[in-house]
C-alpha cells in the first residue's frame, strides 16, 4: 500500500472501558448537565442511573428523542439546554440522541433554530462554549467520533446530514455494559450499520491509508463477533469486540464521510419506516456487487483479507449473515414497490456523497442497483 497526499484529524478525546459511564463527573467541565436520551433510556432508568452518579451535578433531562430526529426535536431540547444554562451536554443513546447532542451544545450559545443553520440556513454556527460529551449505547453509530449529525424536516419529510467541525465531541465515552441488554434485532440492525461505515470509507473516493487499515480491522471484528452477540447477547467479550469495531469504523468514516449506502438510506427511513441500520445494510450487498466498477483491486484486497475468494463471494457472505440474523435483504420487505424506485433513486442522488461511491452513480444506475433487490 502506498500513501500519497493525505490529512486525519479526529479530536475527540477517546475513553473506553467497563463502567466508565459511572464515572463522567471526572471528566464534566462545570455544574451545569443537560443529558439527552431517547424515552426507553429514560423509563428503563439507564439515564437516571448515570446521573445519580454525578452528585455534584445539576443534571437536567430531555428524553423527546425520536428516530432519525427532527429540526422540531432539535429545538426542544436547545429549549431545555438553554433554561438549564447547560454548561455540559451529554447525548446518551443511538445515533439519533448523539446527533441532537451534537447541535444543542452548540444552540446553547448560538441564537435562534436549527433551521436558521440547517440545509440552507441563513446563519453560520459561530462557536460552541458548551463541552460535548457522547455516550453510545449500541455498537453501531459511531456518531460519537464524527463531525456530523443527520436531522429529519418534518415539513418537507427530507433526512439530510449537517456537518461542522464543532459537531466533534470532547469526549466519547466507550462503556461496553452499555450494550449487554440491546436486543438482538438492534444488535444485528446497528452492528450492520457498523460494517456499511467500515467499507463505505475503506472503497470510499476520498480513502486514505489510515482509513483503509481502521476499516479492515473494524470489518473482521464485526464479521468474527457479530453473530455471537446476537445469539449470545450475555457474551462480554463478543459485546466488547462489537462496540470497538463501531468506534474503529466511525473513526474511519469521520475522515471520508458514508457513500451511496447512506445516501440512499435517507428515503427508506423518511418514507418506509425502516431503521437506520436496516435501510443502509439492505442495499449493503448490491454495492459491493457495484464496488467493483471503481475499486475492483482495492476490494479483491479486502474480500481475501476477511476469508472471500472474491467481492462477489464477498456479498453473497454478507447476505447470509443478514438473512441468519432475520433481518431484510430484498425492498419489498420493507415495502417498497416497483413504481417507487425512481424517487427513492431521485432522493438518494441529492445527498452529495453519493457520488464518493467508487461507480457510475446517476438516475439509470441506482435505479438498476434498487431493482436488483427488489
Amino acid at each position: 500500500m502506498t500513501a500519497g497526499t493525505f490529512q486525519f484529524h479526529m479530536p475527540t478525546e477517546v475513553h473506553y472501558g467497563n463502567g466508565l459511564s459511572g464515572k463522567l463527573s471526572e471528566i464534566i467541565r462545570g455544574d451545569r448537565v443537560l443529558l439527552i436520551c431517547d424515552p426507553f433510556l429514560y423509563k428503563n432508568g439507564t439515564a437516571q442511573k448515570i446521573a445519580d452518579t454525578m452528585k455534584d451535578k445539576k443534571v437536567t433531562f430531555f428524553s423527546g428523542i425520536e428516530p432519525n430526529p427532527s429540526c422540531e426535536s432539535v429545538d426542544a431540547a436547545a429549549g431545555a439546554a438553554r433554561e438549564a444554562q447547560a454548561q455540559c451536554v451529554i447525548g446518551l443513546g443511538g445515533g439519533s440522541s448523539l446527533d441532537v447532542a451534537k447541535i444543542v451544545s452548540c444552540l446553547v450559545s448560538n441564537p435562534g433554530s436549527i433551521y436558521d443553520y440547517y440545509s440552507g440556513g441563513s446563519r453560520k454556527l459561530e462557536g460552541r462554549t458548551t463541552q460535548l460529551i457522547a455516550i453510545p449505547t449500541t455498537a453501531g453509530t459511531g456518531s460519537e467520533v464524527t463531525n456530523v449529525g443527520v436531522f429529519t424536516n418534518r415539513t418537507t419529510h427530507v433526512k439530510m446530514p449537517m456537518l461542522s467541525k464543532l459537531f466533534w465531541p470532547d469526549i466519547s465515552v466507550i462503556d461496553p455494559e452499555l450494550t449487554y441488554t440491546l436486543p438482538p434485532a438492534v444488535t444485528a440492525s446497528t452492528g450492520m450499520d457498523a460494517f456499511c461505515h467500515a467499507i463505505e470509507a475503506y472503497w470510499n473516493k476520498e480513502s486514505q491509508p489510515i482509513c483503509d487499515m481502521l476499516s479492515m480491522g473494524a470489518l473482521k471484528l464485526i464479521l468474527e463477533n457479530i453473530k455471537t452477540a446476537y445469539d449470545k447477547p450475555e457474551d462480554k467479550e463478543a459485546r466488547g469486540a462489537m462496540i470497538l469495531a463501531s468506534l474503529t469504523a466511525g473513526i474511519s468514516f469521520s475522515q471520508t464521510r458514508t457513500t451511496g449506502i447512506h445516501a440512499v438510506s435517507f428515503p427508506l427511513t423518511t418514507e418506509f419506516g425502516a431503521s437506520h441500520g436496516t435501510a443502509c445494510s439492505i442495499t449493503l450487498p448490491a454495492f459491493i456487487r457495484k464496488s467493483r466498477e471503481g475499486a475492483a483491486e482495492k476490494m479483491e484486497v479486502l474480500s481475501r483479507y476477511l476469508g472471500f475468494k472474491d467481492t462477489l463471494a464477498l456479498a453473497d457472505g454478507v447476505e447470509a449473515l443478514m438473512r441468519s440474523m432475520k433481518m431484510p435483504v430484498r425492498l419489498h420487505e420493507i415495502g417498497v414497490k416497483e413504481e417507487d424506485i425512481p424517487h427513492i433513486a431521485k432522493v438518494g442522488l441529492t445527498a452529495a456523497i453519493i457520488q464518493l461511491t467508487p461507480a457510475v452513480m446517476n438516475e439509470e444506475t441506482v435505479s438498476e442497483l434498487l431493482r436488483s433487490i427488489l
